[in-house]
């Protein structure tokens, strides 16, 4: 059999891997101009700012748009949580600082000072979501005592002639100390409350019986939540 002449072949091949060559080439610039892949942030790791394309920067060790992109919070962005730059959870004592404006917050409980002799003559009013204590000396809390939306209301006549006019809670949990002489002048309104206690121990107090959660949770001119079905809370 004869053979062919080794130039006559590569002649032959030539032609068919250039025609290869220009088809692969023409298909990887139809791909390039087609191929548009969405860049999102925070899904391609990165050490580098040179490891990041299409606009994108090295956040937190995460591709991301430097106008928007905050991969900081990523759960494998390996940084500490209290160096992100997002703002902190807020707390019960924050949550009180925030509530509290005419007391002061003391282990989360907005304490509205009438401790000073005459003070506090007009309402005073607890403010809502926060358990409120309201503290009222001698001749102090002329006006009423309004629980409002208070989470827990502890009301305490310390003073001589202290709370002077009606106090009135809420739904929630109510205590009223009438320690002071001639206190709680008024009553105490509280059928509404889930518990309420309304001590009158200071001489001549609470000369008007409270209005307390049952007839059944009387206890003097006060009120008991000690009692069966009288703490509901």
């Amino acid at each position: 059999m004869r053979e062919r002449p080794l130039a006559s072949t590569l002649h032959r091949v030539q032609p068919v891997q250039k025609l290869g060559i220009v088809v692969g080439v023409a298909f990887a610039h139809l791909v390039a101009g087609c191929y548009h892949p969405e860049l999102r942030d925070c899904t391609v790791q990165c050490s580098t700012p040179s490891d990041c394309t299409g606009g994108q920067v090295c956040s937190y060790g995460w591709c991301a748009m430097p106008e928007g992109g905050d991969c900081s919070t990523h759960p494998d962005s390996g940084m500490d949580k209290s160096d992100a730059a997002v703002s902190p959870p807020i707390d019960a004592p924050d949550l009180c600082e925030l509530g509290c404006n005419n007391g002061t917050c003391i282990a989360g409980v907005c304490v509205i000072d009438c401790s000073a002799t005459g003070s506090c003559p007009n309402d005073v009013t607890c403010p809502a979501n926060l358990p409120c204590r309201v503290v009222c000396g001698d001749n102090a809390c002329g006006h009423k005592i309004i629980c409002g939306l208070a989470t827990t209301c502890d009301i305490q006549c310390t003073g001589e002639y202290a709370c002077a006019d009606e106090i009135q809670c809420n739904s929630h949990s109510c205590t009223v100390a009438c320690t002071g002489a001639a206190s709680c002048k008024r009553r105490t309104k509280c059928s509404n409350a889930c518990a309420c206690d309304v001590t009158c121990t200071g001489t001549g107090s609470c000369p008007e019986p409270s209005e307390c959660p049952a007839s059944a949770c009387k206890l003097g001119n006060g009120c008991t939540s000690l009692l069966a079905g009288c703490n509901d809370c």
